[in-house]
């Protein structure tokens, strides 16, 4: 089965070709960084940094080393801990005494997760995030469960580079710590060593902070969602009931559409047992009826970056996207529909494993440690997320975490109700369902990657053959951030809001009042099948934000 996955990882890179060397979404900045340190300029996070992101900076580097810096090396050392991650998931849900086939189907849920797919195409920070933390949780179950110092140090090692790749990774150490008690009682023993190991991640993170301070290299935006989450003035409130409210029903049904397939998989039987104690029907009926009205009017994509329309991106260029796919309100009702089904069902299990963890001993004794140390992460990871919802600065791509989590949990619980399997046809739904999951995100990875080396050529050719500076052009929120990145930089009417100094030149997917066509370029597209149009244009209007 591990074969089998590597096999399928390996074949879904070679179509889509990780290949170009350019910058994607926010990636340009931690590039930056590790060609700051390979030309030997030391630590240097750019100004746009807000997390740890050292652990990352040096993993990428090392992948640099053979040729020297290139956005095609920082992709692979993204794609190798993407696979690292499906095949610590794997290894969670074996743990959990999943049988091949099972795990086999979660590994892959995540591995054809279109967020988690699209983002191991790029250099962000994301998927090797959640890789480290897969295998950080690996390794603690494993040495709880075996009661091995080496495997929890491994682990605690583990949760301390993801720690160091994103701040999130203190629910590492937080989840750990509340399963090793549960798991070893209130012994005064078990207790301090619960409790240093949660200090330890602390005493990493006020660590590093201190050197970035100490050596004035501290970036401009570092930490800025953790000092909005630690300044509780600004979001606690009456007021803030609602839109916390609104919030955390988005974040469950984003889990509940990326969990489908796992539900499908499960089967209406086990989902009915699950939710059979009194206490947990009600309040999942309560959640239905909240989640329904506060989705009346409401259709996905409902949070800004990766998934947009039918496809992946993001797509940060100007004139909109006509050579992008698009689909109408019936198709976004119907998926959100199924989200929110899915999001019921995740409620309900996330209701019965509080259930279950608040009397330990009744969970049994080989799943304990997983289901606690999953759950209690999860949790405390949702914390700040729902503020940062509140507060209006929080990307699609930040549930990824809780995806993996949410898998392992639902298995752990449907197994604990019975082991009886699903009927034939649920599971073939569920098979088509994966396979589905797997075509729109492979199709939308290779598009997001086919359109940007199209806009990267005419780029390159623009200021190779008109001999224009980066300056001059409007090439996009990564153009113009790896070059001309400026955290004083303020926005200019009539100008984009992304460091553009002069816009005489623009590239984009379609006219734009004011410029004239020079040139376009087109790109195959996967989804659908066909041709789109990257334009480069010229400015033939003064812009009205300038002086003249």
């Amino acid at each position: 089965m591990v074969l089998l996955i590597v096999a399928v990882w390996i074949v879904v890179a070679l179509l889509i070709d990780p290949r170009g060397e350019f910058p994607l979404n926010d990636d340009w900045a931690y590039a930056a960084a590790v060609k700051t340190l390979l030309s030997g300029g030391g630590i240097r996070l750019p100004g746009w940094t807000t997390v740890n992101l050292i652990a990352q900076i040096f993993w990428g580097a090392l992948f640099c080393l053979p040729f020297g810096f290139s956005f095609t090396a920082l992709r692979i050392s993204t794609l190798v801990l993407g696979l690292t991650g499906v095949l610590g998931l794997y290894g969670l849900l074996r743990e959990g005494d999943a049988d091949h086939g099972t795990a086999l189907f979660g590994a892959l849920l995540l591995a054809f997760n279109p967020l988690y797919l699209v983002l191991s195409y790029t250099f962000m920070s994301d998927v090797p995030f959640v890789a480290i933390s897969l295998l950080s949780f690996y390794f603690l179950v494993r040495g709880m469960r075996k009661n091995s110092w080496v495997e929890m140090v491994a682990g605690l090692l583990l949760a301390c580079v993801a720690l160091l790749i994103r701040q999130t990774g203190l629910a590492i150490f937080m989840g750990f710590s509340v399963a090793y008690v549960a798991k070893y009682g209130w012994r005064l023993q078990k207790v301090v060593v619960a409790a240093v190991s949660l200090a330890s991640g602390f005493a990493v993170q006020v660590l590093w902070h201190h050197y970035l301070t100490s050596r004035h290299i501290l970036p401009a935006l570092y930490g800025m969602q953790s000092t909005l989450v630690l300044s509780p003035r600004s979001y606690v409130s009456w007021h803030a009931i609602k839109p916390f409210t609104g919030g955390l029903v988005i974040l469950s049904v984003y889990l509940g559409l990326f969990l489908f397939p796992l539900i499908l998989w499960i089967g209406p039987r086990k989902l009915k047992a699950l939710c059979r104690p009194r206490l947990v029907s009600l309040m999942t009926v309560v959640y239905a009826v909240m989640g329904a009205y506060v989705l009346r009017h409401m259709r996905l994509p409902l949070w800004p970056n990766i998934l947009y329309d039918l496809g992946l991106g993001p797509a940060l260029l100007q004139g909109g996207s006509p050579s992008l796919p698009t689909a109408g309100k019936g198709f976004w009702a119907v998926v959100t529909f199924a989200g929110f089904l899915g999001s019921v069902v995740l409620v309900g299990a996330t209701l019965l494993a509080i259930d279950k963890t608040r009397k330990v001993l009744q969970i049994p004794a080989r799943k304990r440690e997983l289901l606690v140390i999953l759950l209690a992460s999860g949790l405390i990871y949702v914390v700040p997320i729902s503020i940062l919802t509140f507060i209006g600065k929080v990307f699609d791509r930040y549930v990824l975490f809780l995806v993996p989590l949410g898998i392992v949990i639902l298995f752990l619980l449907a197994r604990d109700v019975g082991r009886a399997k699903a009927g034939s046809l649920i599971i073939s739904l569920a098979v088509a369902s994966l396979i589905l999951y797997g075509a729109f995100s492979i199709a939308g990875t290779h598009d997001y990657l086919s359109w940007n080396r199209a806009r990267w050529q005419a780029l390159n050719n623009l200021e190779t053959e008109q001999r224009v500076g980066p300056a001059d052009i409007d090439g996009g929120f990564e153009f113009n951030a790896w070059y001309l990145y400026d955290p004083n930089y303020r926005a200019s009417p009539g100008k984009s809001w992304y460091f553009v100094a002069r816009d005489d030149f623009m590239i984009a997917f379609a006219p734009v009042p004011g410029f004239t066509e020079m040139k376009r370029y087109p790109f195959q597209r996967w989804l659908p099948p066909g041709k789109g149009n990257i334009l480069v244009l010229r400015r033939t209007q003064a812009n009205s934000g300038e002086a003249h």
